[in-house]
């Protein structure tokens, strides 16, 4: 198997073209959708890499996992990388939006900047990807019920663990990267166990499936009792969860990124510029071969076709 097959991109992709075609028939939601929606995410769009096409996606997919492998990689099936390789979430509250607002092009080059900071100077491949909060609560950092929290999933590599969490730890610290609510991760970094780095770069890449959800909680003590203030108030603490993408949140999700295109939505640098430049080039190509176009039949009008019938039969 190859790397791109470890990922299983073309797995999951199928099950998201099946649930937002879905989505397009039976959500309550689905009168938003024009005629030019609903051919989006068909496959004679694939060449353009929309966010909201599967098989922009997967070319995606394939491109970045061949050239990511070829870099990191002794074997083509990334079962061992030849380096100490990170993921990296990147969050910070200023990047949340409401989900009616129609992300433009200097919006998003601003969330790109914000987010990949503490990334300067190493080397990165990572995609910017929206959140869908659809109940918060309040007291969190954001004013209003719902948004898309923008944030950047990375691979880094060419650095060490310890110098890695220094910096983001002081931009946390500084207030750069904020979490949506007290108690939330605002940078989360892990280090890439071996045979992993696939399902690493299948998340990088993929697209929104869950919702998220901040209840809150009242923060107990040792004895599992509410913390109090000497004036009486409770403490309180927050919680996040996460469900399956309703059909609903689905169609929200593809107003959001119809406009948007993937290589867009990537941010590299480093050793992981060049990776972008190929892979960019690489899936722009038409003859990929993911889906063979068929020839379209020539039409025969009625006279050739009785003509062609009755030599058939004198034949026979």
């Amino acid at each position: 198997m190859t790397f791109y097959d470890n990922t299983r991109i073309e797995y999951w992709q199928s099950q998201e073209q099946s649930a937002l075609r879905l989505a397009f028939q039976e959500s309550r939601k689905r009168h938003t959708l024009s005629r030019g929606d609903r051919e989006l995410p068909k496959g004679r769009f694939r060449h353009d890499l929309l966010a909201v096409n599967s098989f922009s996606r997967r070319i995606w997919g394939r491109a970045i996992s061949d050239e990511l492998s070829k870099l990191l990689c002794d074997g083509g099936d990334g079962t061992t990388h030849n380096r100490d390789i990170y993921f990296v979430s990147l969050m910070d509250v200023s990047c949340a939006r409401s989900p009616e607002d129609r992300l433009t092009e200097a919006d998003l080059e601003g969330i790109k900047n914000r987010l990949r900071r503490g990334l300067r100077d190493f080397s990165y491949f990572g995609m910017v990807e929206p959140a869908y909060y659809v109940n918060l609560q309040q007291g969190v950092r954001y004013h209003g019920n719902r948004c898309l929290f923008w944030h950047l999933h990375a691979l880094v590599w060419g650095v060490t663990r310890k110098e890695l969490k220094k910096r983001l730890r002081k931009l946390v610290q500084s207030g750069h990267y904020t979490a949506i609510a007290d108690g939330l991760t605002a940078a989360h970094t892990r280090k890439v166990k071996q045979g992993w780095l696939p399902r690493n770069v299948a998340y990088v890449l993929k697209s929104p499936c869950k919702t998220y959800r901040v209840s809150v909680l009242k923060r107990p003590n040792k004895r599992g009792r509410p913390i109090a203030s000497p004036e009486g108030a409770v403490a309180q603490r927050f919680k996040q969860g996460r469900l399956r993408l309703r059909h609903g949140d689905r169609v929200v999700l593809f107003h959001a990124m119809k406009h948007l295109h993937l290589d867009r939505l990537a941010v590299a640098g480093g050793a992981g510029v060049q990776i972008m430049r190929t892979a960019k080039r690489v899936a722009l190509r038409v003859d990929d071969g993911l889906m063979p176009m068929r020839r379209p039949r020539p039409f025969v009008g009625m006279a050739e076709h009785r003509r062609r019938k009755l030599r058939f039969l004198k034949a026979a």
